[in-house]
Parts: structure tokens; sequence; C-alpha cells
């Protein structure tokens, strides 16, 4: 039976009784060690004749990887969260100034129909549009509450509206 040849190398004596030195310690046989220390090298293209580009290298691969997470979980971020975001605040803002302009409208052709009322048939109006602001900040900061509420993250410990002077933790019902 034929004895298996394998491939050498040759090293010089300081190289190889450091090698197996180390080898030893890790409780290595000298060709595991030798293999293990080539497949560090190679898988990671480092050169092994260069101490510090070495580690440098090492740092920055690390680094780019880190930086890569960090800029997909941003990009992820803006996809998810802040373009959704942006969407809904333009479309409140474009609402709002429809709303504003329709309400400049109203107030005009109200005012015209006003001015051929009694003054107490103004006064029953303007009693009227009283109730009818109050219904509707009571209704504006009851969903402002829910809102917060809703969005407050699960565990903080504290209610919205909590420790803030000038809240009180019951709301009139409409």
């Amino acid at each position: 039976m034929a004895k298996e040849q394998k491939p050498q190398i040759r090293v010089n004596a300081t190289s190889h009784g450091a090698a197996t030195k180390a080898a030893t310690r890790l409780k290595m046989s000298l060709g595991e060690y030798t293999e293990a220390a080539l497949d560090y090298f190679t898988s990671r293209q480092l050169n092994p004749a260069d101490d510090v580009a070495r580690e440098g290298q090492l740092i920055m691969q690390q680094v780019k990887k880190l930086g890569d997470r960090v800029f997909s979980y941003m990009q992820e971020e803006e996809r998810s969260l802040l373009l959704p975001m942006l969407e809904e605040m333009l479309r409140s803002r474009i609402t709002l100034e429809r709303v504003l302009r329709m309400n400049e409208i109203l107030v005009n052709n109200l005012n015209g129909q006003l001015s051929l009322l009694s003054e107490g048939q103004l006064a029953a109006h303007r009693e009227t549009l009283k109730k009818l602001r109050q219904q509707n900040d009571e209704a504006v900061e009851r969903q402002l509450k829910e809102a917060l509420t809703g969005a407050q993250p699960v565990g903080s410990g504290k209610k919205v509206g909590e420790g803030q002077p000038g809240k009180n933790d019951t709301e009139p019902s409409s």
C-alpha cells in the first residue's frame, strides 16, 4: 500500500518552533494549526506579512458592515415610518387649508344673512354658536388624548397628560 503524499512547505527553524509552541498551547497538531492559520488569512484576503494593515483591514471591514446595516435600517425606517408620517402631515395641511377657505366663504355668507335678523334672533344664534364651540373644543381635547394614548409606547409608566399642570383626569362628555 502506497503512502499518501502530502504537499510540503519549508519554513525557517524559528517560525517552525513558534508554530509548534502555539499549536501545542492550543492542543492542536502542527498541521491543524497551519491549516487554520492559512484559512484565516485566505478567507479574509489578508496579507500575513503586514501586521498593522491586517488589523486595520479587519476593523474597516467590521465598520463597513456596521455602517451598511445602520444605513439599511435608516432606509427601512424612512420607507415604513417617515414617509407615511410626511404623507399624513401633508394631507392634514392641505385639508386644513381647504377647510379654512371654506370657512371664509361660509362666514361671508353667514354675515350677509345675519344682517337681516333681529337682536333677539342674533342673541340666540350667538348662544348656540358658543355651545357648539365648547362641544368642539371638548371633542378636540378628547380625540387628542385618545390619539396620544394610542401612540404611547407600552410600559412607559406614565399616562398621557399625567404630571402636566392644568390637566384633569376626567373629560366632559358631549
